[in-house]
């Protein structure tokens, strides 16, 4: 049996200001999200996790090195591209409040039926292809290192999807589930070909 960790990065600038950030855009992490990773490291830290696999986002890499400042065993961290953030296309580094108003029913379909999200006039990835990355990431990772707990780092919608793909549930379902919190950690188990949840969404450790 093994763990997997996932950490979504800190709040960033576009975070704060309501601006769509994919797979081709970054903005820095914001002073308090530095803090924040520094706490997510002191929790995570009795895990002894050794190997850490990240999005070669900034905003993602600045946090994963916040975070495994406060690890005091040998550990080695890797970048993965499969691990990068939702691509949105022309919509990225845009306000979202005006793409809301500009794209009422793509924006809906993103937000609230992920089955239906069509992203082809925009130019964006669609949910599959994310899932599918995201699980590919995760399954070179275990066969790299098999039966050893593992901390992923990486972006909300990402880690969302890949979360319920690897749990088996269906595209239909992939926003059902609270929205990860940045800097939050959820943890999923790994016993004989089987995932199951652990942690959701917790973010006790930045009190």
């Amino acid at each position: 049996m093994s763990k997997i960790f996932f950490v979504r990065h800190g709040k960033t600038e576009f975070n704060a200001a309501k601006k769509v950030q994919g797979g081709s855009v970054d903005s820095p992490l914001l002073l308090e999200s530095i803090v924040e990773a520094k706490k997510t490291g002191i929790r995570l830290k009795k895990e002894n996790l050794r190997y850490v696999f990240v999005s070669p986002q900034i905003r993602a890499l600045d946090t994963a090195r916040h975070i495994t400042e406060a690890f005091t065993h040998i550990h080695e961290l890797q970048t993965v591209d499969e691990w990068k953030e939702m691509h949105y296309g022309t919509w990225e580094g845009k306000y979202m409040p005006d793409l809301e108003v500009d794209y009422p029913q793509l924006f809906h379909h993103l937000r609230n039926q992920p089955e239906k999200y069509d992203p082809r006039t925009i130019q964006a990835e669609t949910y599959e292809s994310l899932a599918s990355r995201g699980v590919t990431a995760i399954q070179k990772a275990q066969e790299q290192f098999p039966n050893e707990n593992l901390l992923f780092v990486g972006h909300s919608i990402t880690t969302t999807c890949t979360m319920l793909s690897l749990l088996g549930k269906p595209i239909s379902a992939f926003r059902s589930f609270e929205p990860l919190d940045n800097t939050s950690i959820s943890i999923l188990h790994f016993d004989n070909d089987h995932y199951s949840v652990d942690t959701w969404n917790d973010t006790s450790h930045l009190n």
